[in-house]
C-alpha cells in the first residue's frame, strides 16, 4: 500500500524575518528566504514520507512474526491458507484476497482460501488457468508481478468487478509450482512495489509449511511401508512393492526397481511403465549406477546424454532419479522414478528418500534371495530323500534308473528327458526318455557320447529357444552313461539350471549319499536365515533410533536419553522375569514411546514456561496419536502397551485413559519408572537435573502413588545387585 501524502507538515513561522539572517551588509533578499523555507518544506515532506515508510514496514514484520507464531500451530493446508489470506487482507486491505493451490492433476489453480470485501464474489472450488491474465505472466516468469492501470475485462469470467489495482505472487518450492497469492483492489495504485517483498516473505513462508508437512507425512508413511516390506518373502512381489513404495513417496508418475540375480537383471514396475522394450533400454543406466554406487537426477530425459536414447514418449515422464540399493556398501540392484508429478525435477529430498528406501530394500530382498536358496535347497533335500527311498526300495536297475530320470525331468522342468545306461562290456542296458508317449524323441547320442567320454557335464546349443544338456553317470571308478535334458527358454528358474544340486543327484544316487549332503546344506541355510532374521531386526531397531532421534530434536531430547532409559527399563524387566520376547517389545516401545509428538505443534514442545490447560489437553494426546501411527504395523504391535500407557499412574491419576494398578500393562508400569528416573537426572528446559541419591528418594516416595512397588523394589535390587548403575550425568 502506498503511504498517505495529507500527513500534517510541522508548523513554519510565517514571519519571514525571524527566519532571516543578519550579515556584514544587512539582511539577505526575501526571495532567498523563501526559497530556503520551501526546501525546508520539501525535506520535512520527504522524511514524513520515509518514517511512514518504515512505520509500515515494521508493521509489516510484526504481521509476519504473527503469521509465523501462528501457522506453527497448525496441520491443515486448507486451514493454513485461510490464515495466509486473513493476514493478507489486514495487512494490505484489498477488496479480495485469494490464495490457490495447483494441482498437478487438472494443470489448473484451486482456490483453497479467500477474504476481503469481494470474498463473496467467489464461488466454492472456484478454478483458473495457470497460463491466463496477470496470474498466468506472473507464473511464467517466475516472480510477483505488480499491475495498476485500468484494464477492459475483469481478473475472472464469474467476477463482474474491475480491479485496475492487481498483485500477483507465485508460490514456487524448490522451482516448483505450489500455488499463487491474488490480491486485488477497487482502488488504482492501491498497492506499491513496497508491498512486493511482504507478500513474498509470507508466500515463502506459507509454502515452507506446505513443504514441510508433506514431507513429513511421507516420512510416516514410509516408516509404515517399509515395515510391510518383512511380511513379503516372494522377491517378485516384494519388488513390486518397493517400486510402488518408491513411486508414492517421491510422487512420481512410474517406479521401476532392478535386482541383479543369477547374473541377470530382474524387474518389477509400478505405474504406466513397464515391458522388456523399457527394460533394456534402461539398462546402461542400471548397469552405471549399479557399478558406480552414485545415484543420478535427469531433469529432461530427450535432453540429457545420459538418457535421450531412451523412446519414452509420455509426456509425464520427463525426469528421472536413479538410486543405488546397497547391502553394507556392496550393490545388490538399482531403484528408478519417472516423471515428477509436482514439478519439473526431482530434488534432494526425493534423493535422500530413495536411498533410504534403498536402505530397508537391501536387507529385505538380501532376506528373500535366503528364503529361496533355502527353499529351493529344502526342494531339492526333498526330491533326493525320495529318490534315495524309492531307488532302495527297488532291485530293478531299470525302475531305479526310471526314479533318477524322472527327478531330473521334474527339477530341470525340461520339456524332454532321456537316459542311457551301458554295462561294464559297454553293452547298452537301460534307454528311456520322457515324456514316454512322444515317439519323436530321440536320444541325442553326439552330446552323450561327448558327456561320457569328457566325464564333464556338456551343453550345446539347437536353436535360440532349445538347449541340451548332458550329465555323465559315473562313480570314480568307471562311467555307466549319461542323462540328457532338452530345455527351452524360461521353462526353468529364470534360466538358471541347478547343475550342483543335479550332480549330486546323479553322482550319488546310487549310494544314497544326497540326503545327507543336502540335510548338513540346509541347516547351514537355516543359520543363515536366522542370521539374516536377527540383521533385519538390527537394521529396523537402528532404523527406529535414527527416526526418534529426528523426532526427538524437536523436544530437545537427545540419543543418549533414549539409550539410558532403555537400559534403565531392561535391567528392571530382567530382575522381574520378564520373558525375553516381551524385553524386545519393551526395548522397541522404548525407542518409540514418543513418536506420538510428531503430531504436536512445535509452539508447544519448545515452550519454556507451564503449558496452559488447552496445551496440556494437546500434549495429553501424544500416547494415543503415536499408538495410532503404530498400530498397523504388525512388525511394532507389541510396542503399543508402552507408547499409549507410559503417562499412566498406579494410583489411577494418569493419562490418557486414567488406568489403575494392574489395569495398566506391565512393560508400560517398567518404562514409567525408567523414564521419570532418567528425566530426574537430566537437564531440562524448565529445570535442573538432581543427584541419584534425590532422585532415588523420590521415586521411591511415589511408590503406590505414581509407580508400581513390585517395578520399584525390583529397581533397588538392580543398584543393590549392581546390574544396574546410574551416574549423576
Amino acid at each position: 500500500m502506498k503511504p498517505s501524502t495529507s500527513s500534517p507538515v510541522p508548523f513554519v513561522k510565517e514571519n519571514l524575518s525571524e527566519t532571516v539572517h543578519t550579515g556584514v551588509e544587512g539582511t539577505y533578499p526575501e526571495y532567498e528566504a523563501h526559497e530556503e523555507i520551501r526546501q525546508l518544506k520539501a525535506r520535512i515532506q520527504s522524511l514524513e514520507q520515509q518514517l511512514l515508510l518504515q512505520r509500515l514496514q515494521n508493521e509489516q514484520l510484526l504481521r509476519l512474526n504473527q503469521f509465523n507464531q501462528q501457522l506453527e500451530t497448525l496441520e491443515d493446508i486448507p486451514v493454513e491458507a485461510q490464515l495466509a489470506a486473513n493476514f493478507l487482507h489486514q495487512s494490505l486491505h484489498p477488496s479480495l484476497c485469494m490464495v490457490l493451490g495447483f494441482s498437478p492433476a487438472s494443470q489448473r489453480l484451486q482456490l483453497l482460501a479467500v477474504a476481503g470485501a469481494d470474498a463473496g464474489l467467489i464461488p466454492p472450488g472456484f478454478q483458473h488457468s495457470i497460463t491466463r491474465g496477470l496470474i498466468g505472466r506472473a507464473i511464467r516468469a517466475r516472480k510477483t508481478l505488480l499491475k495498476h492501470h485500468e484494464i477492459e475485462e475483469p481478473p475472472f469470467k464469474l467476477i463482474p468487478q474491475l480491479y485496475p489495482s492487481q498483485l500477483v505472487c507465485p508460490l514456487l518450492d524448490n522451482g516448483n509450482l505450489e500455488g499463487v497469492l491474488f490480491l486485488a483492489s477497487r482502488e488504482p495504485e492501491h498497492f506499491s512495489p513496497q508491498d512486493i517483498p511482504f507478500v513474498e516473505a509470507l508466500g515463502m513462508r506459507l509454502t515452507s509449511a506446505w513443504s514441510y508437512q508433506r514431507y513429513r507425512n511421507t516420512l510416516a508413511d514410509l516408516v509404515q511401508s517399509a515395515a510391510l516390506l518383512t511380511s513379503t518373502l516372494n522377491l517378485d512381489q516384494l519388488m513390486e512393492k518397493i517400486a510402488e513404495i518408491a513411486r508414492q513417496s517421491t510422487y512420481a508418475h512410474a517406479g521401476v526397481i532392478a535386482v541383479r540375480y543369477e547374473e541377470s537383471w530382474r524387474w518389477a514396475y509400478s505405474g504406466s511403465v513397464g515391458g522388456v522394450a523399457l527394460s533394456q533400454s534402461l539398462e546402461e543406466i542400471v548397469n552405471h549406477v549399479y557399478q558406480t554406487g552414485i545415484a543420478i537426477r535427469v531433469r529432461d530425459i530427450r535432453r540429457d546424454p545420459r538418457t535421450s536414447h531412451l523412446d519414452l514418449r509420455d509426456p509425464t515422464l520427463r525426469s528421472m532419479l536413479v538410486s543405488p540399493i546397497l547391502r553394507e556398501n556392496q550393490p545388490v540392484g538399482v531403484i528408478l522414478t519417472l516423471g515428477k508429478k509436482q514439478g519439473v525435477n526431482f530434488n534432494e529430498q526425493d534423493e535422500f528418500l530413495l536411498d533410504l528406501i534403498g536402505t530397508h530394500a537391501a536387507v529385505a530382498i538380501d532376506r528373500s534371495f535366503l528364503d529361496e536358496e533355502l527353499r529351493s535347497s529344502l526342494m531339492v533335500t526333498q526330491m533326493l530323500h525320495e529318490l534315495s527311498m524309492r531307488i532302495a526300495e527297488s532291485d530293478d536297475l531299470s525302475a531305479a534308473a526310471q526314479v533318477i530320470a524322472l527327478t531330473a525331468y521334474r527339477m530341470f522342468q525340461a520339456s524332454a528327458c532321456g537316459m542311457v545306461l551301458y554295462g561294464l562290456k559297454g553293452v547298452q542296458e537301460i534307454s528311456l526318455q520322457y515324456p514316454s508317449d512322444d515317439t519323436e524323441i530321440s536320444h541325442p547320442m553326439e552330446i552323450i557320447q561327448q558327456a561320457m567320454q569328457s566325464r564333464q557335464i556338456c551343453t550345446q546349443r539347437v536353436n535360440e529357444w532349445v538347449t541340451l544338456m548332458a550329465f555323465p553317470l559315473q562313480t570314480h571308478r568307471h562311467c555307466y552313461g549319461a542323462l540328457w535334458l532338452e530345455l527351452m527358454e524360461n521353462s526353468s528358474r529364470n534360466n538358471h539350471y541347478p547343475l550342483d544340486e543335479v550332480r549330486l543327484l546323479i553322482n550319488q544316487a546310487s549310494i544314497a549319499l544326497e540326503r545327507s549332503i543336502l540335510l548338513a546344506e540346509t541347516r547351514r541355510q537355516a543359520h543363515e536365515l536366522a542370521q539374516a532374521f536377527d540383521q533385519l531386526e538390527r537394521s529396523y531397531d537402528q532404523t527406529l533410533l535414527a527416526l526418534m532421534n529426528s523426532l526427538d530434536a524437536r523436544d530437545h531430547e537427545t540419543e543418549r536419553h533414549v539409550l539410558r532409559v532403555r537400559q534403565i527399563a531392561l535391567s528392571i524387566a530382567q530382575e522381574m522375569g520378564v520373558p525375553h520376547a516381551e524385553q524386545k517389545a519393551l526395548e522397541r516401545g522404548a525407542l518409540l514411546h514418543d513418536i506420538g509428538k510428531i503430531g504436536i505443534s512445535d509452539t508447544i514442545l519448545h515452550k519454556p514456561d507451564t503449558l496452559n490447560e488447552h496445551e496440556w489437553r494437546l500434549m495429553r494426546e501424544h500416547p494415543l496419536i503415536g499408538a495410532r501411527i503404530i498400530r498397523e504395523i504388525p512388525f511394532l504391535s507389541n510396542a503399543i502397551p508402552v507408547i499409549e500407557y507410559h503417562h499412566e499412574r498406579w494410583d489411577g491419576s494418569g493419562y490418557p485413559k486414567g488406568l489403575k494398578g494392574e489395569e495398566i500393562p506391565l512393560l508400560a508400569r517398567i518404562f514409567s519408572v525408567a523414564d521419570v528416573l532418567d528425566a530426574l537426572l537430566s537437564d531440562r528446559p524448565y529445570r535442573k537435573r538432581i543427584n541419584v541419591e534425590e532422585a532415588l528418594h523420590y521415586i521411591q516416595s511415589q511408590s503406590g502413588k505414581q509407580f508400581d512397588p513390585a517395578v520399584v523394589n525390583a529397581l533397588m535390587r538392580c543398584l543393590q545387585k549392581n546390574t544396574l548403575r546410574l551416574l549423576d550425568t
